[in-house]
Parts: C-alpha cells; sequence; structure tokens
C-alpha cells in the first residue's frame, strides 16, 4: 500500500515539482509515495497554462506521486476530489474555513490560497501514475495579484513549511487507505465545500456570459449549475468564474 513520505526529495529550485516528478517516473526511480518539494519553482504550473506566484521558501510547493492500483481514467475525477478535500481539512486543521472552487482551487472568502494541477500518466484505460501537483500559500506576506491570500494572513505568525507538508500527507494517507470506503461519500463532502454554492453569480461558456447558481457536481465530476429553467453541467475548461 502506498504511503507517502517514504522518500522526500527538498530541491532548492527546479522548474516544476510535477515535472521533476515525471522525469523520476521516465527514469524509473521513482517509488509510489514519493514526494518533491522545491523552494523556489522558475515555471511551476496551474490549470490552463497559468503560472504560480510565490516568493521563495516561503509557500508550501510540492508534488505527491502514487501509482493506483487499479484505477480507471473515468474515475479520475476522485483523484481532484481526494486533493481538494485534504487542502480544505488541513487549513482547517489551523482553525482556516476554505471552500473549493471547482475544479482545483481553494479559496477562503474570494482569495484563492492553494491550487493543484493534477497530471496523470496513463496506460489503455487505467491511470499507472498519478502526479498531485500543489501550491499553498503559507508565509508569503505580499502577492502582486490582489486575488491571493495566505495562511499568515489569518494565523499572525509563520508556520514551518515541513510541519505544513507533514499534515498534508497525514491527510493524504488516510484517504488512500480508506480509498474503496471513502470515495463514495466525498461527492455530498465535495458539494458541501463548494465555492459559490447556492449563490447567483455570473460565468462564461462558449456562448458568453451568463448568470447562474451552482447545484452541485455530477456522479461524473462535472459541475452542475441552474441557469434561468434548465440545468446545465460542464466538464473541466467549459466554463469560467467572472
Amino acid at each position: 500500500m502506498t504511503t507517502f513520505g517514504k522518500e522526500i526529495y527538498h530541491l532548492n529550485c527546479v522548474d516544476s515539482t510535477n515535472n521533476f516528478a515525471a522525469n523520476l517516473i521516465s527514469d524509473h526511480i521513482c517509488q509510489s509515495g514519493a514526494v518533491i518539494m522545491a523552494d523556489v519553482q522558475t515555471a511551476g504550473k496551474g490549470q490552463m497554462g497559468n503560472t504560480w506566484e510565490s516568493a521563495e521558501a516561503c509557500n508550501l510547493l510540492c508534488s505527491l506521486v502514487w501509482k493506483p492500483d487499479n484505477l480507471s481514467v473515468d474515475d479520475q475525477f476522485k483523484l481532484s476530489w481526494m486533493t481538494s478535500l485534504a487542502l480544505c481539512k488541513l487549513l482547517m486543521r489551523f482553525g482556516i474555513n476554505a471552500q473549493i472552487k471547482w475544479p482545483n482551487d481553494i479559496y477562503v472568502g474570494k482569495q484563492k490560497i492553494a491550487g493543484m494541477l493534477i497530471e496523470n500518466q496513463i496506460e489503455g484505460n487505467r491511470i499507472s501514475w498519478v502526479i498531485a501537483g500543489i501550491g499553498l500559500n503559507v508565509n508569503q506576506q505580499a502577492f502582486e495579484s490582489k486575488n491571493a491570500v495566505s495562511m499568515l494572513h489569518f494565523l499572525g505568525v509563520n508556520i514551518q513549511l515541513k510541519t505544513v507538508l507533514s499534515e498534508l500527507m497525514d491527510l493524504m494517507n488516510g484517504f488512500l487507505q480508506n480509498w474503496e470506503n471513502l470515495h463514495e461519500n466525498w461527492k455530498k463532502e465535495v458539494e458541501d465545500n463548494l465555492y459559490q454554492l447556492g449563490i447567483s453569480a455570473h460565468y462564461k461558456d462558449k456562448n458568453g456570459m451568463f448568470v447562474g447558481t451552482i447545484r452541485g457536481i455530477t456522479k461524473d465530476g462535472k459541475l452542475e449549475l441552474h441557469v434561468e429553467n434548465e440545468i446545465r453541467t460542464y466538464s473541466l475548461k467549459e466554463i469560467e468564474f467572472c
């Protein structure tokens, strides 16, 4: 059974922890459960080609890598559910109430505190390796983006990054060890923690701007909105929050 933390790479500087992890896998030297942590990422990746802003050695920049036993490509959205719930629970351990901005961002109020980029390697219709890249703002005081916030803003003190990583690994290990029993309950838990759930707000799809209300997520991980007199569902990259 995979356990995160048996193998930890702590890098001073790397282009991307996800890239480093992919290279370890390619070179056949990566253990399932490996964790890559960096002080600086020169090309940190976010969703849809975005970059991740982070001051040196201030925030948790890491990738968690594991080899699933038998995970279908059709179920890969559950990896996002697990990781986003782990981040919310991690922040709650420090007294910070966070929400999941579907599909891969974590918000406190209207500001982003964490994000993730999950990159899967696939063989046939099965996922052979999972690389869960995570950026969590911990000790950074100021950001270029007004939309960003860190744990420091809420706690008023710096936190050791390895302490935060240890808490994250503990939560992720708990999820993995109880995968079969837990993931059936994740849908409701993710829905209960959705950013803008039940709130009328502006969104944008291929047809332009519209007003809708998030109702939840479907069993296959799509975002479900009530728009005028209809229910719409959206996959990744099909909708933008405005």
